[in-house]
């Protein structure tokens, strides 16, 4: 046996290397696929800072990659905030591509891409929670100078459908509209106002990053100027900077994310708890919490089983 292996030491040699080399590629490709969503999310954190960079420093206070403490001992991670004359924005940046439909209270929302369909965690749901925060630590501020925005870089339609959106645009025909996002195909072109964001009302917008910078100059100010520094300054100061709590966030986040996946398939409601029973509507079947109308989490009956 001993003289086999002297004899051939250079084939054997040369068959575990190529092992060594398989199993290091295959651990590069886990890892590249790990950290694409990141190394996306951030990209499009970069473009839409680029965007807020153009607003006037006078009049508008741009913060950015915001994680701030909550009251239940975790962090919330803002990735815009604007802080203006006009209002206070918290906005989620949203780097994905295709077409984007969900619902307005369901916990997830799906990414249309030809053939391919994915689902993402509902960004409303997301800022929702970013939001508590930011009031958390302003909280002598009245909740009508707060707005939250999703703004997507790189999707080309939104189907964002809510039990009541009103839209107040002096340009349209009516003055006041009542509809879920009206299809491209049936939009009336008009030069003057291009259709790019959902205005579930006036504090609560989904939109493409082309509009963004015209939905917060439109509005009309409502904070005293002077007391623009006085709101950053408190918010810096609570950012967290620490390197090690940051990672901590991270990891957090991917643990929830698997949580809320597990009690689906156990039939759990992962936002209060409840029981998730099917419903029918006109489109189908569907899986709901038992608990509505105070809960209102919704998937499809796939992820319930998958």
């Amino acid at each position: 046996m001993a003289s086999y292996l002297i004899a051939h030491w250079s084939i054997i040699a040369a068959f575990l290397c190529g092992l060594l080399l398989a199993a290091l590629s295959v651990w590069a490709v886990a890892c590249w696929r790990r950290g694409k969503a990141i190394r996306s999310g951030k990209r499009g954190e970069r473009i839409v800072a680029k965007e807020l960079a153009k607003l006037k420093k006078k009049e508008y206070i741009i913060i950015n990659d915001l994680l701030l403490p909550t009251s239940n001992g975790r962090t919330s991670q803002i990735d815009h905030m604007v802080i203006s004359t006009r209002g206070i924005f918290v906005i989620e940046t949203k780097n994905h591509a295709g077409r984007i439909s969900g619902g307005e209270h369901a916990q997830y929302w799906q990414q249309h891409l030809s053939s391919q369909t994915k689902t993402l965690y509902n960004p409303l749901l997301q800022n929702r929670s970013h939001l508590r925060a930011v009031r958390r630590l302003l909280p002598k501020l009245d909740a009508e100078l707060f707005s939250t925005m999703v703004v997507f870089t790189e999707a080309w339609r939104l189907d964002i459908k809510a039990e009541e959106i009103i839209k107040e645009r002096r340009f349209l025909p009516d003055r006041h509209i009542k509809r879920t996002l009206i299809p491209e195909e049936r939009q009336k072109k008009r030069w003057w106002r291009p259709w790019k964001e959902v205005v579930l009302d006036e504090h609560k917008v989904v939109m493409r990053i082309d509009g963004l910078l015209n939905e917060i100059k439109r509005r009309r100010r409502i904070i005293d100027r002077d007391s623009l520094h006085d709101i950053a300054e408190k918010l810096l100061a609570s950012n967290v900077t620490d390197s090690s709590v940051r990672r901590e966030h991270t990891e957090y986040a991917k643990r929830t994310s698997k949580d809320v996946s597990a009690d689906i398939s156990k039939g759990k409601c992962p936002r209060c708890g409840g029981r998730l029973i099917v419903r029918k509507s006109e489109k189908g079947e569907f899986v709901g919490c038992a608990n509505y109308p105070k809960c209102r989490f919704t998937c499809s009956i796939d992820r319930l089983h998958h």
